[in-house]
């Protein structure tokens, strides 16, 4: 009965948490939804028969310095949200997003938790990865549009209905390219037709290319462009392996005043990513191998990993990806001792949260000696009440 009433409790505080997250990004419309504000403003900017990739015609009126990077044909989802002014899109924008995740939420849990969510996994969805929710929330991206997508997909993968994944992969990719390296999952089930479904969807999605580039040459050309520029955000907006690579070097830059050839970088994480894919295959052989019931779900989960390991730009809002396949493993970690310090691993390094939260934060950090300090002290103090074993090994050791 304790337990449901905090339970209860938990997820009541959590829901006026995201209530009261909404109502203070909507009353800082000028300051969040930057990437929501960008998109917009270049589905308008085709609307006046101008093009949106053009950072001179983009900028000023968009007020960021964020260029648009998706296909052509996405500009005409963003045209609908210029049709309302800014605010009302705004909040339209936001509500969904808001309402989208809260679905997502829930799909998590029935389709891929099940008995191992509980209302610790709000708490986790809230905080791991730096609190990824909220850093996606704040943006403005498609992010979220992209992740349902992608789960939805992964649901019909575990299901064997490949040919819905291969759709909601391709859809998911329609804006970001990138989500279309899941049609790698086709090469691993035992089903006949897996070749034909996997080249089958490439098929669609270089269609889907190159029918853009034929006719709109100009814009499609502006798109490549502005896809390839974005490269150069730091290591904390996308904390990528190649933008570790590339902050470890700097480091070394400043110690010895040697630079590194970006050559060099770069085959450090070539190499780097092919161990990772290499041994993420051997793993997903042995999957074969074992004949478990949940195989295609840690498919899912192992591919989910190495997508975000291998990413050259994988962003700090991306990481909603690997919330599932991380609570996943803290629930069913051999070694169960160890899943209370994974827990706290995924969420300690958490800032981005509310201005209040955030202070509480700092005041953690500053004090976390004192704090370590009085934790000691606790263990030793019920040590000796409780009288455990090291208490008595130390009684013992007294006599002698």
């Amino acid at each position: 009965m304790v337990k449901k009433i905090i339970g209860i409790a938990v997820a009541v505080l959590l829901l006026a948490y995201f209530i009261t997250l909404i109502l203070h990004i909507s009353a800082h419309d000028d300051q969040y939804l930057w990437d929501f504000r960008t998109h917009r403003e270049a589905g308008k900017i085709l609307a006046a028969g101008s093009n949106p990739y053009d950072a001179d015609t983009l900028f000023p009126k968009a007020r960021t310095r964020f260029l648009y990077t998706y296909p052509p044909i996405t500009l005409f989802f963003y045209r609908l949200f210029a049709i309302p002014e800014y605010k009302t899109a705004f909040h339209i924008f936001l509500i969904a997003k808001f309402i989208l995740l809260l679905g997502l939420v829930y799909f998590w849990q029935r389709e891929f938790l099940k008995e191992d969510g509980n209302r610790l996994f709000y708490v986790f969805c809230l905080l791991a990865f730096n609190s990824t929710v909220f850093l996606d929330m704040i943006a403005g991206n498609i992010n979220l549009v992209q992740q349902s997508l992608l789960w939805l997909g992964f649901s019909f993968y575990i299901k064997g209905r490949y040919k819905l994944f291969c759709l909601c992969t391709l859809i998911a990719a329609s804006f970001k390219m990138t989500p279309v390296f899941f049609l790698i999952l086709m090469l691993l089930p035992d089903d006949k037709n897996k070749y034909k479904y996997f080249f089958g969807a490439a098929a669609v999605f270089l269609g889907y290319l190159l029918i853009q580039y034929l006719i709109v040459p100009d814009l499609f050309t502006g798109f490549i462009k502005n896809a390839l520029e974005v490269v150069g955000e730091p290591g904390g907006v996308a904390p990528s392996t190649n933008k570790l690579i590339a902050g470890i070097f700097e480091i070394v830059t400043k110690i010895t005043g040697l630079t590194a050839p970006h050559a060099f970088q770069s085959a450090i994480f070539i190499m780097l990513a092919a161990a990772v894919v290499f041994f993420s295959f051997k793993a997903c052989l042995r999957l074969k191998q074992v004949q478990i019931d949940n195989r295609a779900m840690l498919e899912v989960f192992v591919v989910c990993l190495v997508y975000a390991l291998i990413h050259p730009r994988f962003k700090d809002y991306g990481y909603i990806l690997l919330i599932v396949p991380s609570f996943y493993v803290i629930k069913n970690i051999k070694y169960s001792k160890i899943a209370p310090f994974l827990f706290i691993l995924f969420i300690m390094s958490n800032r981005m949260m509310l201005p209040i939260v955030s202070s509480v934060y700092d005041i953690i950090w500053a004090f976390f000696p004192l704090l370590v300090a009085y934790c000691v002290w606790g263990i030793y103090l019920h040590g000796i009440f409780s009288g455990s074993k090291f208490a008595a090994e130390a009684k013992t050791t007294g006599k002698k």
